[in-house]
């Protein structure tokens, strides 16, 4: 699958584009210009762009898109949210361009991606690993007075 670059990778970066993945990384839902990002680390719109490009290999909206992507993926596997809650959540303006940009990554539609995901066959905790859990809560019936 796809990971988007990480700010931690052995390459070095400039300090500014340190801050700004940060910042997009903290602020993936907010709708924020390349204008205000630049002016938080006292660039032109054109030069933190080319800057942010040259560090990441991606472009700003190519990384963004991919950090919404990821917590899309996320909340497709661990939520029941519909898809058009997921895409507002994650800060796509629409569930169009959210589709189509999922599809274009995944290569599936979220509705697809979660389809597949229902396929594989899950393996409960206990299952012969030792877990826990389930003793625990035969544990608390048990031991709980009514």
């Amino acid at each position: 699958m796809f990971q988007p670059p990480s700010i931690t990778d052995s390459r070095s970066r400039d300090r500014r584009i340190q801050v700004i993945v940060r910042l997009l990384e903290g602020n993936s839902c907010d709708q924020l210009s390349i204008e205000d990002l630049a002016r938080m680390v006292n660039l032109s719109p054109g030069r933190l762009a080319h800057l942010f490009k040259s560090e990441m290999e991606v472009s700003i909206q190519q990384y963004l898109t991919q950090l919404r992507l990821a917590k899309a993926k996320d909340h497709l596997e661990t939520s029941f949210l519909s898809v058009k809650e997921i895409a507002a959540s994650v800060g796509f303006p629409s569930v169009t361009r959210f589709v189509g940009c999922f599809k274009s990554l995944i290569g599936a539609t979220p509705a697809q991606y979660r389809k597949q995901l229902a396929r594989i066959p899950y393996l409960p905790a206990s299952a012969g690993n030792g877990s826990k859990i389930g003793k625990g809560i035969a544990e608390n019936r048990t031991n709980s007075r009514i």
